[in-house]
């Protein structure tokens, strides 16, 4: 192999390599702040879809909060506004109830007082002279000694024995009055108390199957000039239930649809007892001398025996 010796100059060789080694210099510097520049425009790209994504995340829950708001608001207002539409009705209905309350105490304290009067006539009525010895004669007695003027008694001895004898008598009269009316009135509360021991059981039911027979009136009356009738039934209240009493109503009701009736005679105790009513009454006499005509022009009838 032949063996050629030359010398070669490198200079611009090597400067040219410098030149390109300033470049490379200068590429390295510009890709390292290139990277620095992508690698700030990452951060603040990354940050700023954050913050974007957390103000729209906060956002959406602070609307649905509020749409959650305004719903659970317009609910509540709603039932505010029920709640209030029903306190008035209440308030309403608690005005009428008393309104009514008041109108039907006041209408039965006028049947009750009415009643309370009628009784304690017809109690004043049953043993008049006794009643009028405790309530008149009594209390005049009683106050006869301050209602007299004192008088000088000026007359002859013949006068004052004939007055005394005169005083006496009336004295004896008034007396044997009183025993009359007492005597009156314990006989005719013993007629009541062996009335009631006749009535009245004397022992305690315990069979169920026993019966027991209670006083049941049936009233019939003619109420215009088509003869059209009612029908009463009047049953005791003493010692039997409602539901007893409605049962015994509806049985003598149905029963006496088809009773048979009978002309009977006014009996004399009837008779006197409406005529004691009428008279002991405060009516007018016109008005009473109508009801005994009314009484007397009345047709009675009475079932007859089995008819129901």
């Amino acid at each position: 192999m032949a063996y050629i010796d030359c010398v070669v100059d490198t200079n611009p060789m090597a400067h040219s390599i410098n030149t390109v080694t300033h470049n490379i210099n200068g590429t390295t510097a510009a890709v390292v702040g290139m990277k620095a520049a992508v690698i700030k425009a990452e951060q603040d790209a990354a940050e700023h879809v954050c913050s974007n994504v957390n103000r729209g995340f906060y956002t959406l829950i602070r609307s649905q909060i509020s749409q959650k708001m305004a719903k659970l608001r317009s609910e509540v207002d709603s039932h505010l506004m029920q709640l209030n539409q029903q306190r008035k009705q209440l308030v309403a209905i608690r005005n009428r109830m008393e309104r009514d309350y008041n109108l039907t105490s006041a209408r039965y304290l006028k049947t009750f007082t009415t009643i309370n009067r009628n009784l304690k006539q017809r109690v004043y009525e049953l043993d008049r002279p006794v009643m009028d010895f405790a309530t008149k004669d009594m209390e005049q007695v009683t106050n006869r000694t301050s209602q007299l003027t004192a008088i000088v008694p000026l007359s002859q001895e013949e006068s004052v024995k004939q007055s005394q004898h005169i005083i006496a008598s009336n004295i004896k009269y008034r007396g044997m009055q009183v025993v009359r009316s007492a005597s009156r009135f314990l006989e005719g509360s013993r007629e009541l108390n062996d009335m009631t021991a006749k009535v009245l059981l004397t022992e305690n039911i315990s069979e169920a199957s026993r019966h027991i027979l209670y006083p049941a009136m049936v009233c019939e009356s003619r109420i215009d000039a088509s003869d059209n009738r009612s029908t009463a039934v009047y049953v005791t209240d003493h010692g039997i239930s409602q539901q007893a009493q409605g049962t015994i109503r509806t049985a003598l009701s149905a029963a006496a649809v088809n009773a048979q009736w009978t002309p009977a005679p006014v009996s004399r105790a009837l008779a006197g007892e409406f005529g004691r009513l009428v008279d002991s009454s405060g009516m007018s006499q016109r008005a009473k001398d109508m009801a005994m005509k009314m009484f007397n022009a009345a047709q009675m009838s009475t079932l007859k025996d089995g008819a129901l």
